[in-house]
């Protein structure tokens, strides 16, 4: 009887956070908006073969509708291999399948954000399922485990960041978090004498996923395949059986189902064998052997980037690392006390992955100062945190005298702990202004929308995908190039009709763009700044009476 309600318990409080993480989903996902270009090359890539850019249609007056087929699935086939063949030089393609799939199949002929926040969904509550049951088998607290989940993936900055943006970063977390779950389960049935095929099995699907996902989770796998395969290996050496080992066994089961993975992925995506030896491929192994204080200084970037994901921007560094670690260091003593060494090896497992990963990530990569790439590792080491967090507490607590009296107060601690780190998220998330890519402060979409009814002019810089989306918004929109040849004449005298028309363009163009129109509409024009659309200003232009 105790047992069958600690289990209803535990599906109570997961289905509970889920639902909540549902609501909390929906909700910031009614202030997204599309202005990072990397999003909008995400509709590009999956439906863009369809047609060109509306932007090479110069001097041609056409609404934003037709804009938006630029965005949407329009044609009845899905079209694989066209995005395969689009992504020869450029990304993995399994996040862009599935978003033709679900641009086709749910949202056929329309261009919503609900493209890419449905995929997302569907990979956020898949990773805090996964976080939730973890968690629940480590304390068997439902309580502890519901909060975990709150805190790391419902009230917070980085969760938020992953699942808002409109790309493959939450389903690459997903991927990241199955990777060490089936890493580590693996290494559980080698200590108990197994090696199960089922658990190869998931390994190689996990890893084909992930290789098509994107190309840092090949450098995550990297990280996360050595330091459990050299475990192993210190393991047999320790016991003096290196060959003959079971640790010996799974070793080369691991380096098998590897290659495995890899030559189904260079079948399914051959181009992937020359993208790694382009762009930041090629800058990685240019600078593998290069050592300098450039590097160093990236390195400590990330160190100080991962305290503001977890704690945000104005944390102190030291502190926030000296808290983190002190965690987790806390927790692995605890284990090694209690003797529990298989737990303090996964978790001591889990943090060197992410140090590995996030050290050869910014080792590699040193001018390239994206926090997102991390942003995954970032992740799991607040979840060690909090495991940390958690062993730390109870074994303080089982020191107190009367064990009723000590749960009571342990729980009340709990409490105090998840609701001081809520509070340290709501601050950090700034109501939404700390969400990378969830908003663009300096744009007001809803003031563009009162001017839906206006002619647009997009002048100078006509193929600028980071404003790309506002121009779903217009009922009359035309591209003009810089070269105010005839034919850009004839397209701008339109807005005589309307006697104002909105301006999208570059600062440096503004005067230029102003002196066009002036001596092409043969009148007295004067521009009023609205805002700034990312890279792109905008600004109202009223056209005088005859």
């Amino acid at each position: 009887m105790k047992q069958n309600k600690g289990t209803l318990r535990g599906w109570g409080f997961g289905i509970f956070v889920l639902l909540l993480a549902v609501f909390s989903f929906c909700y910031w996902s009614g202030k997204k908006e599309i202005w990072f270009c990397d999003e909008v090359y995400s509709y590009e890539s999956a439906n863009g073969f369809e047609q060109e850019w509306p932007a090479t249609n110069v001097d041609q007056w056409m609404s934003g509708k037709e804009v938006e087929k630029f965005f949407s699935a329009d044609l009845d086939s899905l079209s694989l291999n066209d995005i395969t063949v689009r992504l020869y030089n450029d990304h993995v393609p399994l996040y862009f399948w599935l978003f033709r799939m679900v641009s086709l199949w749910v949202f056929k002929g329309s261009g919503t954000i609900w493209i890419g926040l449905g995929i997302n969904l569907f990979f956020y509550l898949v990773t805090l399922g996964l976080i939730y049951r973890v968690f629940y088998h480590l304390t068997n607290s439902a309580f502890f485990a519901a909060g975990v989940v709150g805190v790391t993936g419902i009230l917070n900055c980085l969760m938020l960041e992953q699942a808002m943006t409109l790309r493959m970063y939450i389903m690459l977390l997903c991927l990241e978090v199955l990777l060490v779950w089936i890493g580590l389960q693996i290494l559980r049935q080698m200590e108990e004498g197994k090696m199960s095929l089922k658990a190869f099995a998931i390994l190689f699907g996990v890893s084909l996923a992930g290789f098509l996902t994107h190309y840092h989770f090949w450098v995550f796998y990297a990280a996360t395949a050595s330091v459990c395969c050299m475990w192993l290996l210190i393991s047999s050496i320790r016991r003096k059986k290196l060959w003959k080992s079971s640790e010996c066994k799974i070793v080369l089961a691991w380096v098998g189902n590897f290659a495995a993975a890899l030559l189904t992925t260079i079948i399914i995506f051959p181009y992937c064998r020359w993208n790694l030896n382009r762009g930041k491929g090629e800058m990685a192994l240019q600078s593998l052997f290069v050592f300098s204080k450039e590097k160093i200084d990236h390195i400590l970037w990330g160190y100080e980037h991962q305290v503001a994901a977890v704690f945000g921007d104005n944390f102190p560094t030291v502190i926030g690392l000296i808290f983190v670690f002190g965690s987790i260091l806390g927790g692995i003593i605890v284990l090694y006390k209690k003797k529990e060494i298989q737990q303090m090896t996964r978790l001591l497992l889990v943090f060197l992955i992410c140090q590995v990963y996030q050290v050869i990530v910014c080792f590699t990569f040193p001018s390239a100062a994206e926090e997102r790439y991390l942003w995954g590792s970032f992740t799991l080491v607040m979840l060690c945190m909090f495991y940390g967090i958690y062993l730390l507490v109870q074994s303080l607590f089982l020191r107190i005298k009367g064990v009723g009296y000590s749960k009571i107060v342990q729980g009340v601690v709990t409490l105090g702990l998840f609701l001081s780190f809520a509070v340290v998220q709501v601050l950090a998330i700034n109501g939404g202004r700390g969400v990378a890519y969830l908003f663009y402060s300096d744009k007001d979409v809803e003031l563009l929308e009162t001017h839906a009814a206006t002619p647009w002019v997009v002048y100078g810089s006509v193929m600028d995908a980071y404003s790309y989306y506002d121009l779903l918004i217009p009922e009359q929109l035309c591209f003009l190039t810089q070269e105010d040849t005839p034919e850009d004449v004839a397209a701008i005298q339109r807005v005589l009709e309307e006697g104002q028309f909105l301006l999208y363009t570059t600062e440096g163009y503004y005067p230029k763009a102003m002196e066009f129109f002036e001596a092409a509409l043969e009148r007295e024009i004067t521009g009023k700044y609205l805002m700034r659309s990312t890279n792109l200003s905008v600004y109202l232009v009223d056209v005088a009476t005859e």
